[in-house]
């Protein structure tokens, strides 16, 4: 990432070369102000940008809806199998174990690529990498049918295969924002693209139930998967008329980089000291924590009231896509606060994140809590009341543990965005098929699966209260 940066009145700063159509002095170089000011008008958007300065004039903002429209085919595209599930369950007799295993495959492919689809766009950009992955999923995606038809290993096969291209999208996206967005609108455009997961899962939720009453559970898939056909174009359209934007300044930025491109060796040095910090740690343990809730939520949800409250196929949007709709809203929002909180108001940037973390996973805990009482277990509107409070809350996180890469490591906010959603990978991968294994020995009791996601929840927010961090952590890697 292009570009030097200094500690000067307790305030960032970095140094850019400057480029002015009536100035000779095209090569001069101006102090640039990261923190304070409008961040649509800040310059560039990172510590190093190499943006060529797309936060200049609001032209960040366009691109975060394009990355936000990604992630939304992204969550809706791992989502729908939640719902096409409870038909295929009964065409192929799939017992609760069984459903498990297929729900989870997609994790095992997610936390693979993780790391280093992170190392990846935090050397190379994250825009190409985003793009690869929307490929690869959409491809994957489109393919389920014929896999399952092949029978339940080959169906497992293109989940994982579908995961590891989904693996890559937040570190891709994370580290886009961390080079290109200003910082003062950094918690907005995480928000931003992070809501868009929930808009993903909400739209999965409410179409697939018609999709496959009236088509069949495939169509589900198909339809899916041609959606990355309208994204594309326009991604692909996005990135040639920016890179004729920066083409006056690439080569300043490329000499001043410090850390634009760093060895296999070095790479892994940094990594290693990053995972050994107190605060990388409580980043590992937020996304392990709230993601088995999430996840287990996510993948579940749908056969929780079709099989505990009878409902039908049909009607499950009426139960299961609220609570998204909620998160999403309420994500935009706490984006926006927690800015103006932190920029505006000169709340310290720990208070914002700890109240946000932890409002954002006990509330949740509690929520599951009424949801596993006896009078839930026999009240649907309850139930789905609580569920959608739950996971409402949730979306608080996003000013929490979403952002807090970005605090402590801006530099190399893929590395470390990739190494928390690894952990949060890992809790899918053990949180979905132990919820089947519970049920299936416990006589289908999902007030046990919720009060161990709420357990879960509140361990997490201890953690984080007493260890996240709040300042750019000073590497022996640091030039």
């Amino acid at each position: 990432m292009g570009g030097e940066w200094a500690n000067a009145d307790e305030e960032f700063v970095t140094l850019e070369p400057r480029h002015d159509d009536d100035d000779d002095g095209a090569g001069e170089i101006e102090l640039v102000d990261l923190r304070g000011g409008d961040g649509d008008d800040a310059r560039g958007g990172s510590i190093g940008s190499t943006s060529g300065g797309t936060g200049e004039r609001g032209r960040w903002k366009p691109l975060a809806a394009a990355m936000a429209f990604a992630i939304a085919t992204c969550y809706a595209d791992r989502s729908n199998i939640s719902v096409a599930i409870v038909a295929m369950k009964d065409q192929y007799e799939w017992t609760k174990t069984q459903q498990g295993l297929v729900l989870s495959a997609f994790f095992y492919g997610y936390g693979a690529t993780q790391i280093v689809g992170g190392r990846l766009a935090d050397a190379r950009g994250g825009r190409a990498v985003l793009l690869g992955g929307v490929c690869a999923w959409s491809a994957a995606t489109a393919l389920t049918p014929g896999a399952a038809g092949l029978g339940l290993a080959p169906l497992i096969i293109m989940r994982i295969l579908l995961g590891a291209g989904e693996g890559v999208a937040f570190p891709a996206t994370h580290a886009v924002i961390a080079r290109e967005v200003p910082v003062a609108k950094r918690s907005t455009a995480v928000a931003a693209v992070t809501a868009a997961s929930y808009a993903g899962a909400a739209f999965a939720f409410a179409v697939t139930p018609g999709l496959v009453s009236e088509f069949g559970w495939s169509s589900a898939f198909y339809s899916f998967g041609a959606i990355a056909l309208f994204w594309i174009p326009i991604w692909l359209a996005m990135q040639a008329s920016d890179s004729n934007e920066q083409s006056k300044g690439d080569e300043s930025r490329r000499l001043m980089s410090t850390d634009a491109s760093v060895s296999e060796a070095t790479s892994m040095e940094i990594w290693r000291e990053l995972v050994s910090r107190k605060e990388v740690k409580a980043i590992c343990v937020a996304q392990f924590t709230q993601s088995w809730g999430m996840y287990g939520l996510l993948s579940w949800l749908p056969t929780y009231f079709n099989e505990a409250h009878g409902v039908d196929i049909a009607d499950l949007p009426a139960f299961t896509f609220v609570p998204y709709i909620l998160q999403g809203v309420l994500g935009m929002g706490v984006g926006i606060l927690a800015d103006d909180l932190i920029n505006v108001k000169n709340v310290p940037v720990k208070t914002v994140r700890r109240v946000a973390q932890c409002t954002g996973t006990v509330g949740p805990a509690i929520a599951l809590l009424v949801a596993a009482s006896p009078a839930a277990t026999h009240d649907p509107i309850l139930a789905a009341v609580s569920v959608d409070i739950g996971l409402a809350l949730s979306a608080l996180t996003l000013a929490g543990v979403s952002v807090s890469h970005l605090d402590i490591a801006p530099q190399h906010a893929g590395m470390v965005f990739a190494t928390g959603n690894t952990m949060a990978t890992l809790a899918g991968i053990i949180a979905v098929p132990l919820s089947g294994l519970v049920l299936d020995a416990s006589d289908q009791n999902w007030s046990l699966v919720f009060a161990i996601i709420a357990v879960v929840y509140v361990f997490g927010a201890v953690y984080w209260f007493f260890n996240l961090g709040d300042e750019p952590l000073t590497l022996k890697t640091d030039p």
